[in-house]
């Protein structure tokens, strides 16, 4: 990997996190070349053992743990007691940031309050990553993306079809949403720091960047309007915007927003630019007035030939659209893999086949990563560290046996 790739090398990053949105963001930073030290609890964190009941494969490595940790190393240490919290002091007076998903609470049982830190470590950026954020009666309430992000904020009412139940999103889209704004918010303080030399407090949180996530909405509803969630998709109200299933049942979207441009683009890909000149499709007032009839036709007009043949179509047409792809599409996306989405995870293979796993969303001078480190075995570099910080052998090998 050339220089350019690691614009974060010689950035020392202490990650005291469990689950999935810090352990993302310490990701991330690892991935641009920070040594992301990650301490863990004797045993390992929460997150390496849950991962099967997501619908992994059982012989497979931890897909989510494996996206969120690959390139860290790993220190064991118990936090709690007076000699862990000795050997994290040393890891912090040598770190240019800490990162934590502890609650306020816990944070303040081991000392490391913001006020606290500020005043000990005053070089160090400290990003605090919660669910609800620091002040107000919710700071110390556990959420995980699905309460913090998903519920709390609307986002699950705004993406919920009416008079439907709201699915139980499953795959930490939240949690990823969240960790690459507190990414964002730790290189902004490292580049004050550059200036100052000073540290800054980074407050990133599930509810608020849930609530970014849909500004315009609460925004609207803020400035008296009221946003609605999805119509169901028979009675969508810009027939343009819409989902439509093809012969064999794959969904595609169209995506014409301007429905006065794409509207005679559609039709002459469904072999009706007749229908042009009908009222029913005379602009976007007409479509809205006339929606179920408008949907109702284009459904029986999609039914009629398998995806593959709309895709032929709709790009001869130029017609705004996109299919709605399943994991295993992604795999062999040639969009994704031209821009260099997927990446290998050195010396990890299943039945001999090369391990893969989703790169950063960031491409560094228009090249992409090859392969990446495997996340760490819990506690692997844990006599590495403890070396590094100028401890003996002998006190290595008491701090790095587990309790009995």
């Amino acid at each position: 990997m050339s220089v350019p790739d690691r614009p974060l090398d010689g950035i020392t990053v202490v990650e005291l996190a469990h689950w999935m949105a810090a352990p993302a963001a310490g990701g991330v930073l690892a991935d641009w070349g920070a040594d992301v030290i990650k301490v863990e609890p004797h045993g390992g964190e929460p997150m390496r053992n849950i991962w099967g009941s997501a619908g992994a494969n059982p012989d497979a490595p931890n897909g989510g743990f494996t996206s969120a940790n690959r390139g860290k190393r790993s220190i064991e240490l118990d936090v709690r007691s007076a000699e862990g919290r000795a050997v994290l002091d040393r890891l912090l007076e040598r770190a240019d940031v800490l990162l934590s998903n502890l609650r306020p609470s816990a944070l303040a049982r081991l000392g490391l309050s913001p006020d606290e830190v500020a005043e000990r470590f005053p070089s160090l950026v400290f990003c605090t990553l919660t669910a609800y954020g620091w002040g107000g009666p919710d700071q110390d309430r556990a959420g995980y993306d699905l309460a913090g992000f998903f519920a709390r904020t609307g986002v699950a009412h705004q993406i919920t079809t009416q008079d439907t139940p709201p699915a139980a999103m499953w795959s930490g889209v939240g949690d990823t949403f969240t960790a690459m704004t507190a990414v964002a918010g730790i290189n902004a303080a490292l580049v004050e720091r550059a200036r100052t030399g000073r540290g800054r407090i980074v407050e990133a949180s599930l509810q608020r960047a849930g609530m970014w996530a849909i500004a315009a909405e609460l925004a609207t509803q803020s400035m008296g309007g009221r946003p609605r969630a999805p119509y169901p998709r028979e009675r969508c109200p810009t027939p343009m915007y819409n989902s439509y299933r093809a012969a064999d049942d794959r969904w595609f979207f169209l995506v014409g927003v301007e429905a006065g441009r794409q509207l005679p683009k559609v039709l002459s890909a469904i072999g009706r630019p007749d229908l042009a000149s009908d009222e029913r499709f005379d602009g976007a007032r007409a479509l809205t007035k006339n929606r179920e009839e408008v949907v109702a036709l284009l459904d029986a007009a999609f039914a009629a030939e398998p995806i593959d043949h709309w895709m032929r179509m709709f790009d001869a047409h130029d017609v705004f659209y996109a299919p709605i792809q399943t994991p295993a599409d992604m795999l062999s996306d040639p969009q994704a893999r031209a821009t260099g989405a997927w990446i290998r995870v050195a010396d990890i293979e299943i039945d001999g086949r090369p391990v893969e796993t989703v790169d950063a969303p960031i491409r560094w001078n228009g090249a992409p990563r090859e392969t990446t480190p495997g996340p760490p075995r819990a506690g692997q570099h844990s006599a590495e560290v403890l070396a590094e910080l100028g401890y003996p052998p002998d006190e290595i090998a008491r701090l790095c046996t587990p309790p009995t």
